[in-house]
């Protein structure tokens, strides 16, 4: 599922980068899918992996916030900048959630270390879209798609660190 929701945010990311000159409603759209899945890969993870390891809430909120806003964006696109705020919202409450995830999870290997990683991607996303209010939307939407294309590597690599990990342990 972390890889999953690293490969959708890469996905995001490269669409963003490559079209940042698209209509911000289209743009907000786009992110409303993303945010709508992601949310419900974060939530069927936070349940799956809670009942093996570790307390799954961080990643049940960060799913339900997700989920949240990306219905924002899809039912009022019409709003656009106001969901530019909404996403910087959803920054910083994922990028908490995230990075109190990376904390909980037992220490495997670099695992750990990239989602926390992730979660500072959102943070430092939440704060450069606050810090840049006025931002022209092709600036915005290139922000907004690197923060996409570091989150869902770091999203896929820790996924991949983890399953390393796990096999190690499970090898005689």
């Amino acid at each position: 599922m972390v890889a999953l929701r690293g490969a959708l945010a890469l996905l995001l990311g490269v669409l963003m980068l490559g079209r940042p000159y698209w209509p911000l409603n289209l743009l907000v759209a786009l992110f409303g899918i993303y945010a709508l899945l992601d949310g419900t890969w974060a939530i069927v993870s936070a349940l799956c992996v809670s009942r093996v390891r570790f307390a799954g809430w961080p990643v049940l909120f960060e799913g339900l916030a997700s989920v949240a806003v990306g219905t924002l964006a899809l039912t009022w696109p019409l709003i656009a900048r106001e969901i530019v705020l909404a996403i910087a919202t959803w920054g910083l409450l994922t990028g908490v959630m995230e990075v109190s995830a990376g904390f909980r999870v037992p220490p495997l290997g670099a695992g750990r270390w990239l989602l926390i990683t992730g979660g500072v991607c959102s943070l430092f996303l939440s704060g450069l879209i606050l810090a840049l209010p006025h931002a022209m939307t092709p600036s915005l939407v290139r922000i907004i798609g690197a923060y996409a294309v570091i989150f869902g590597i770091s999203l896929w690599a820790a996924a991949l660190a983890f399953r390393e990990a796990l096999l190690r342990e499970r090898s005689p």
